[in-house]
């Protein structure tokens, strides 16, 4: 009896996990309309050269238990579009030289990256079809043929990837300046599978794929850069693993309240490439360190100053990309 008992519990505790870890039908088979300008933190002007097309990174405060056991950020909701509009508000201040468009989508809370990698890639699927159905929304209504940037940072950097490898059509791709793909990685594998949608930018001026991750020191590369093959050192926009002057670094970005603005501060440090992570080892380990995060970002991993702490470069990179685009 007591092993029938055990069987009939084991078996509810397997269909409780396999239910809670597939996604739910009808997020699966719903879709964003990205006509509707809900969706949408900013759709930009037309009034500049060329665009910047952002996909923030993971914000979602909600849990599981307190989702409906979903495990998406319900954008229909303006509580959960408001969760988003801090990061989105400084990335348009930080990118103000270029027309901003950023929409909502059905991202994937934090919890979602603690699932197996097969439940983790089914989850994946929906939050990267909305990042694709606002792209080529994006693409058709708002545009207009003018150069464009990609953007973001973590799980929008995830989500921009699976846009480069399935979503982008090759006239697109001849608009696309470079996509910047901050705090998150490509593997030997997606490379080899996908080498011209992954194509890895080499220096500061060619049109392709951006990748970067920062440590203080090497063992502190945490589980989202482990095993990337195309970061490069965003001080110089090489894949040299010389080590590189301070002066190099072109200073951070950082929100200012005095001026209600984003500036961009000095922020000296050394920096070379170890397994395609920029070590800066002249910053305090402590930086961004959230313990509660250790297990995948150690202390001495900068995931949470990615965005910003190369401001200065990535600013002037784009307008250098910009200048060369077409040549």
């Amino acid at each position: 009896m007591k092993n029938k008992a055990f069987f009939t519990f084991f078996m509810a505790l397997i269909m409780v996990t396999t239910f809670a870890c597939k996604p739910q039908q009808n997020e699966a088979e719903a879709r964003i309309d990205y006509s509707d300008t809900t969706y949408w933190y900013s759709c930009g002007d037309t009034t500049k050269a060329a665009d910047v097309f952002y996909v923030y990174p993971t914000v979602s405060a909600i849990s599981f238990a307190d989702n409906d056991s979903s495990w998406f950020a319900d954008i229909t909701l303006p509580e959960v579009r408001e969760e988003a509009n801090g990061n989105q508000r400084f990335n348009k201040m930080l990118y103000d030289e270029y027309n901003f468009y950023a929409p909502y989508y059905r991202q994937m809370i934090f919890e979602a990256y603690q699932q197996p990698a097969p439940v983790l890639d089914s989850l994946a699927q929906i939050a990267a079809k909305d990042v694709n159905d606002a792209f080529q929304y994006y693409m058709t209504h708002y545009n207009h043929d003018r150069p464009f940037f990609l953007m973001g940072h973590s799980q929008g950097s995830q989500m921009l990837i699976e846009l480069l490898k399935h979503g982008m059509t090759d006239e697109q791709r001849q608009l696309m300046v470079a996509a910047y793909c901050i705090g998150y990685h490509v593997s030997a594998e997606e490379l080899a599978t996908s080498p011209e949608a992954l194509q890895p930018a080499t220096d500061s001026t060619m049109q392709g794929l951006v990748v970067f991750n920062s440590v203080t020191d090497t063992t502190a590369i945490g589980m989202v850069s482990r095993g990337d093959v195309v970061g490069i050192n965003p001080t110089t926009w090489t894949m040299a693993n010389d080590t590189i002057p301070a002066e190099f670094h072109l200073g951070m970005a950082k929100y200012n309240d005095a001026r209600d603005s984003v500036l961009i501060v000095p922020c000296p440090t050394r920096t070379y490439l170890y397994k395609h992570n920029t070590v800066c080892p002249d910053l305090d380990p402590e930086m961004v360190f959230i313990p509660a995060y250790e297990r995948m970002f150690p202390k001495g991993n900068l995931h949470f100053a990615d965005s910003w702490l190369f401001g200065g470069n990535v600013v002037e990179n784009m307008r250098c990309r910009l200048r060369h685009f077409g040549e």
